[in-house]
């Protein structure tokens, strides 16, 4: 930044009134080329010296050019001017006053000066056009106030998809630095003939979208739910951005395909779309296998009836039993086993807000989230603390299930909540015929237990001790009378 009063600023005036001080005590004038005596001075005195002066005198006039262009700059109403028409005006600058230097100290014609610059200014043109229209295409796009330094620009060149982050427009080439990091260069010309979607402008924020295709067997109103729930995780892990809030709609119907294309903003600087891309694809896949539906489609050559519409609807029992082999807990039990708690498990279906467990309370039962979502918290000094949210997938409960322990938090349906609701005499039928199944729960209870107690320690500061694998096989063992 260029300032009047500034260090730099201080010393240029410093020379100049040096030299000016040299050439009066030396010349007899402080303005060294109107002397009269300087012509018996010598070349050093007499010429040099002059020459200095009119070299300190550009040095204040670019710098007052440029401080002035700074302050302009830096008003909120102010004219921008660009870097590289006052890079321009440095060098007319100093060629016009040493140009006069060189007429007033060295006694040489200045039609003979600009004569020789004409022509040698000619052939150079001639020789640089192409390199002379980049410059005044850089001029016209600094003076361009939709595009500044620091915007993410995404544009197509030679058939390339490119997004960068603006980082200087320069004498013959745009400088940008893309998701890699590394510096593209494209020449002026180009660039401002290219179509550019300015991702920074009027707002950081800008819409992106990732589809996922299904059936058209499917019911689409429960499908809209169950992506709105993906695309609201993500906004809750800070993926992407809470406001405006992201949404799901159908873009397409085709072939008996459905299009679902989930809508969302971010902030393009501080994260890549691509990254947000796949997370939201991911927690896609995740919500509708929890959801029994399969992200697959099976394309049918032969006429027929139509499928049944409910076939994966989650009362269906292959549907749940999709769902319930992805619990931890249930994809450790043999096929047999898992299908008899995918047919006796209860499906219960609640309204946001409803209060499923209440800490402090006793349980025989656990519950395996489907669909939709659930607020875990505490009490705290100040009231309920957030300690959690369980999405597609998650569950909730099980050492109510296994060892009848007292729920341990407060859980409320954060929306629309499709829930599994296992009970002990499942799990008790299942373990008289299997008892080698309590020592490898237990071990998966004792990793989980010290998995949340070391989450809510660095949320409440509360200590807790962790429950050993083969207390807790003892726990289930006398909880189940084995």
């Amino acid at each position: 930044m260029y300032k009047l009063l500034s260090v730099k600023f201080l010393l240029i005036v410093a020379v100049n009134i040096l030299v000016a001080v040299g050439a009066a005590i030396l010349l007899g004038n402080s303005v060294g080329w109107m002397s009269a005596t300087r012509a018996g001075e010598g070349t050093m005195v007499g010429d040099v010296l002059p020459f200095i002066q009119f070299i300190a005198f550009a040095a204040i006039a670019d710098y007052a050019m440029w401080s002035m262009a700074s302050r302009d700059q830096g008003a909120e109403a102010g004219t921008r001017v660009p870097r590289l028409a006052l890079q321009i005006g440095t060098f007319l600058i100093y060629a016009v006053i040493l140009a006069a230097g060189i007429n007033l100290v060295f006694r040489q014609s200045m039609a003979a000066i600009l004569g020789a610059s004409g022509v040698v200014g000619l052939v150079l043109g001639f020789a640089l056009r192409g390199l002379l229209s980049d410059v005044f295409y850089g001029i016209a796009l600094q003076l361009d106030r939709s595009i500044s330094m620091g915007d993410w620009l995404d544009f197509q060149y030679r058939g390339r998809d490119m997004s960068g982050k603006l980082q200087e427009i320069a004498w013959r080439t745009v400088v940008f630095a893309d998701r890699s990091e590394n510096i593209v260069l494209i020449p002026n010309g180009e660039f401002a003939s290219l179509v550019i979607t300015n991702r920074s402008r009027p707002t950081p924020l800008s819409e992106y979208g990732s589809s996922i295709d299904l059936g058209a067997e499917h019911d689409e109103a429960r499908i809209r739910a169950i992506l709105q729930g993906a695309v609201n995780r993500a906004a809750f892990d800070n993926v992407l951005a809470e406001s405006p809030a992201p949404y799901v709609r159908i873009s397409s119907i085709k072939d008996g395909v459905i299009t679902f294309r989930m809508l969302y903003c971010l902030n393009v600087g501080s994260i890549s779309p691509i990254k947000v891309n796949h997370v939201v694809l991911v927690y896609a896949v995740q919500f509708l296998k929890a959801a029994g539906i399969p992200v697959t489609h099976m394309v049918h050559t032969d006429v027929g009836p139509p499928a049944t519409t409910g076939q994966h609807h989650i009362d269906q029992p292959q549907a749940r039993l999709t769902m319930l082999s992805s619990v931890g807990f249930f994809s450790i039990l043999p096929p047999a086993d898992l299908a008899t708690v995918a047919v006796e498990a209860e499906t219960l279906r609640l309204p946001a807000g409803h209060q499923l467990l209440i800490a402090g309370e006793s349980g025989d039962s656990m519950f395996a989230v489907s669909e939709g979502s659930l607020e875990v918290t505490i009490d705290g000094p100040e009231g309920p603390v957030l300690v959690g949210r369980l999405w597609p997938g998650d569950y909730v409960g099980e050492m109510q299930l296994f060892t009848g322990a007292p729920r341990s938090a407060h859980v409320r349906t954060a929306e629309p909540t499709v829930l599994f609701k296992i009970q002990k005499q499942t799990m008790a039928g299942i373990f008289a015929h299997n008892p080698s199944l309590i020592v490898r729960i237990a071990e998966m209870i004792d990793g989980r237990e010290k998995k949340n107690e070391s989450a809510l320690h660095q949320t409440t500061k509360a200590a807790a001790s962790h429950t050993e694998a083969a207390s807790i096989v003892g726990s289930i063992r006398r909880f189940f009378h084995l």
